[in-house]
């Protein structure tokens, strides 16, 4: 049996020494570095030592999930590039491009963010199984043609079909048009679940119980047979704020019951309220999404643990499903390995009541629970996933890295 060449990411941490780093409190692995002298726990109380020790042997069989599944990622440049951009579009994409280059630590140009960087991202430099890849509208910000289009999602997907999953999008205040649209990417294009995102670029407002706006676009997708509508909540920033609490998922939950409502970045300040309507809501058809919360776990992991066991509370571990939202902090690999050494400390165990994040409940939210809601089979899937070039190439030529330094990851 050859031996593998050394992947530049290659960390040249050994087992040994990265224990010991943990061992006497520094964190050896970075990604879980204290950030704050102000935590009421210090960061290795964090740290699942047998998690650990196994990423350290790179023992991916005890490790890897049946199936490795993330529901957010993202190309941010469309075939034939953007002709004009209104100031609220171009700074979107510069804020999004500035944020990656403060991980990766060199400049990111726009145009970069396109397919090359999201098939190098997700599945040569992680072990992420399947993507779905969410399209963008705002096309009122970007020449009148949505950001990244439905048909050039599936136009990827055709390039990996075992890997990727698509999610169309509609900008809601479009009315008759989104409703056509809609139409059409379920039809003919074959959406796997619908993408939509909070007023931003284009400012036009829109709820998520709008019988007007939104509610038509669920009679559509009802009548298709698609029934998992994922929604931007949480982190306003580059959005408008009163459009990014949670508030509006309940009755819309409760008037279509035969679909779910997915809230993307698990609605992240306002997590408590997304845990508390979901906790007091007589459906049990909303769900949450981690992507962009790997800042967190790494910058304040005691907000991070609080969050997580909230929801998990509050929804459910099997409504707890996993994204990244790639390629904004650079390739998923660290966040993986991340989650998977990070534990809950008995302290916050008993006081708060907290369901633990045992490899079982971390299982499904890697991958699991995504694959019940789209019908992924997960046996099919996995050899399907392994018999391909992309795994192939990863495997023989690019041997995932221990550790990451992710240091530019602190707060500015």
């Amino acid at each position: 049996m050859g031996t593998r060449k050394e992947s530049r990411l290659e960390s040249k941490l050994s087992r040994r020494e990265m224990l010991k780093l943990t061992a006497a409190g520094a964190a050896g692995v970075t990604f879980l570095q204290n950030r704050s002298s102000a935590l009421p726990l210090a960061a290795e109380n964090f740290i699942d030592r047998l998690s650990l020790e196994r990423i350290a042997d790179r023992d991916v069989t005890s490790l890897k999930p049946p199936v490795l599944t993330d529901l957010q990622t993202h190309v941010w440049w469309r075939a034939g590039g953007i002709g004009k951009m209104t100031p609220r579009g171009e700074g979107f994409l510069k804020t999004l491009a500035g944020a990656r280059a403060s991980v990766v630590g060199k400049p990111v140009p726009i145009a970069d963010m396109g397919r090359v960087m999201f098939f190098d991202d997700i599945f040569m430099q992680s072990e992420t199984d399947i993507a779905f890849l969410n399209s963008f509208g705002m096309r009122a910000a970007f020449d009148g043609v949505d950001l990244f289009p439905p048909r050039e999602a599936a136009m990827i997907r055709s390039m990996a079909p075992a890997r990727i999953k698509v999610l169309g999008c509609v900008d809601p205040p479009d009315g008759k048009s989104a409703v056509e649209s809609l139409a059409y990417q379920c039809e003919t294009i074959k959406i796997d679940g619908l993408k939509l995102y909070p007023p931003g670029p284009d400012t036009r407002g829109w709820r998520m119980d709008d019988e007007k706006n939104t509610y038509p676009l669920y009679e559509v997708l009802r009548k298709h047979g698609v029934k998992n509508i994922t929604v931007h909540k949480g982190l306003p920033g580059l959005f408008l704020e009163e459009y990014c609490h949670t508030a509006d998922l309940t009755r819309a939950a409760a008037d279509f019951p035969d679909l779910n409502f997915i809230a993307f970045h698990c609605a992240y300040p306002w997590d408590a309220e997304l845990a508390e309507q979901a906790k007091k809501a007589k459906v049990k058809n909303i769900y949450t999404e981690t992507g962009g919360m790997a800042r967190l776990m790494v910058q304040d992991p005691t907000r991070f643990a609080t969050m997580m066991g909230t929801l998990i509370d509050g929804l459910g571990a099997d409504h707890i499903l996993w994204g990244t939202d790639t390629p904004v902090i650079g390739p998923p690999h660290w966040q993986i390995q991340g989650f998977q050494a990070f534990t809950i400390p008995d302290e916050m165990i008993e006081k708060n009541k907290y369901q633990q994040l045992t490899p079982e409940v971390k299982n499904k939210i890697l991958g699991e629970n995504v694959a019940g809601l789209f019908n992924i089979d997960v046996k099919a899937a996995k050899k399907a996933v392994e018999n391909d070039l992309l795994y192939k190439l990863r495997e023989d030529g690019n041997p995932l890295p221990v550790v990451v330094d992710i240091n530019k990851l602190k707060k500015s």
